[in-house]
């Protein structure tokens, strides 16, 4: 295999394969030759975010073992996701509610701002049941409170008021839905395995005991988080806010 050059082919080559979330430069030859020839050629590197912005793209990190991690540079962006966008056959309260789990999910993950900065911190597996505990103390909270933060959208307002009324939980064969607390950890956090932001670590009979760990893209994309104070909130209930 010839080496990639440094040209436009190879640079819109690299976003492509940075929009497939699931491939690992660690298992992928290209995909480390072009991620060593946009870090170590300028051209090459202006050529990239050329390509990125085009695509209305952002380019938040780079490493020759993790890949080239991209999000949506704007609302607008046809990678943009919005709430219309999610899960085709759900109710507006049920999308609401998802992106609400998703965030609870992170929080459970990075309960903190210091160790989401801080790349030599791993966190420890984490389980179904800490997150649906999280995302449920999270929607209490938003509920109960008056004076919400300005950039919490209001079209979220039902996703709290749905998973405050929710079961925790259904029969074992109807958990993967919207009609329990734990249906909709386990919709977000297979969307988010889809989307190489967690990995599964331990499957386990009971779904609310299999556990799960965040990948590096999940890190990187907290850290540029639009809704930083519905983040921050959901630290403030996570059952691991505190961190040795």
């Amino acid at each position: 295999m010839t080496s990639p050059e440094p040209n436009v082919r190879s640079a819109a080559r690299l976003v492509y394969k940075a929009l497939h979330t699931a491939l690992s430069p660690v298992n992928d030859a290209e995909y480390r030759e072009l991620l060593a020839l946009y870090r170590a050629d300028p051209v090459f590197h202006r050529q990239v975010e050329d390509v990125a912005a085009g695509l209305e793209l952002q380019i938040l990190d780079a490493s020759e073992s993790r890949g080239l991690v991209v999000v949506p540079a704007s609302r607008e962006s046809r990678f943009s996701v919005r709430l219309a966008d999610i899960r085709a056959g759900m109710s507006p309260d049920q999308k609401a509610a998802l992106v609400l789990a998703h965030v609870a999910i992170a929080a459970v993950f990075f309960p903190t701002t210091d160790v989401l900065d801080d790349d030599n911190y791993s966190p420890p597996p984490s389980s179904l049941a800490a997150c649906r505990d999280t995302l449920y103390a999270l929607a209490r909270r938003l509920k109960e409170t008056s004076d919400l933060p300005v950039d919490i959208p209001p079209e979220l307002a039902p996703g709290w008021d749905a998973i405050s009324a929710l079961p925790v939980a259904i029969p074992a064969g109807q958990r993967a839905s919207a009609a329990s607390v734990v249906g909709v950890v386990k919709i977000a956090l297979n969307h988010m395995l889809q989307n190489g932001l967690v990995r599964l670590d331990r499957e386990a009979d009971d779904d609310t005991a299999a556990t799960y760990t965040p990948t590096h893209r999940l890190r990187v994309q907290l850290r540029e988080l639009a809704l930083r104070r519905l983040y921050e909130m959901a630290q403030l209930v996570t059952p691991m806010a505190k961190v040795d």
